[in-house]
């Protein structure tokens, strides 16, 4: 009787500490069930309030551009007949009244106002119609436009923005730097504006290829579009020589297909 009253409160409280270790276990699941819960309806939440932000951000935000980057089609978008105004930033390949940039405003039914080289301020016949400011300039590089910029940038900042430059540059070197300093000073001015680079006419013996391949790489790496003039003549089927006046100026006949050649490529 001895052994058996020392052994029943012994496996009496065995029992009641395997009950409490089965209750804790118990509880324990309860806690770890509650929590997991508890995240989950979280997650949903946050899912719930976040959507909608990504699907405003999405609709309402412009498509990424890089820095200077354009196409062909948003420099044809910016020449509608009616509103546009174009800026365009040459040499003597297009000064003058009968060569491509009035040949070509001309035929689009553009009014045109010239810039007054001579002068180095202003424009010619500038009215609130004007619809093409012709700033090219006799011997002009890539450099004039930016050392002359306060004096050759229209009373109305233009929509596009065409660059001709490349038979009075020294080198391919001096020709692409000058470019991306006009491309940074243009973007400064109008951040909007498409810029166009003209791959100007083939001179004499095609002596400024390497002049005309550096500016068409530069323009495609500041994703720039280009229009060929290049390619226009040299598959015209017209000779050569009737195409030019001297060693790159273009003849009647060469301006007539460079402002077609423009005027088909912007619309």
């Amino acid at each position: 009787m001895a052994n058996g009253d020392r052994t029943s409160p012994r496996v009496a409280l065995a029992a009641v500490l395997a009950l409490l270790l089965l209750v804790g276990a118990l509880w324990a699941l309860v806690v770890v069930d509650f929590r997991q819960a508890s995240a989950g309806d979280s997650s949903a939440a946050a899912s719930t309030t976040s959507s909608p932000t990504s699907s405003t951000t999405s609709s309402t935000s412009s498509p990424t551009r890089a820095e200077g980057e354009w196409s062909i089609g948003d420099a044809r978008k910016a020449v509608p007949r009616d509103g546009s105004r174009t800026l365009v930033l040459g040499d003597s390949t297009g000064d003058g009244y009968d060569e491509w940039v009035h040949l070509w405003a001309k035929a689009e039914g553009l009014p045109i106002a010239t810039g007054r080289s001579e002068a180095e301020s202003g424009y010619e016949s500038e009215s609130p119609e004007t619809r093409v400011w012709s700033g090219s300039a006799p011997d002009a590089t890539a450099a004039y436009p930016v050392e002359r910029s306060d004096e050759i940038w229209p009373s109305v900042d233009p929509g596009l923005v065409v660059l001709s430059f490349g038979h009075a540059q020294e080198s391919p070197d001096e020709a692409t730097k000058q470019l991306e300093a006009l491309r940074v000073d243009i973007a400064d001015r109008v951040e909007q504006a498409p810029i166009v680079v003209l791959l100007q006419n083939p001179s004499a013996d095609d002596a400024d290829a390497d002049m005309r391949e550096a500016i068409a790489a530069r323009a495609e790496e500041a994703g720039l579009p280009t229009i060929d003039i290049a390619t226009a003549f040299e598959d015209s089927g017209m000779p050569k020589a009737d195409l030019r006046l001297d060693a790159f100026h273009p003849s009647g006949a060469g301006s007539q297909l460079w402002a077609e050649t423009v005027a088909k490529a912007l619309g």
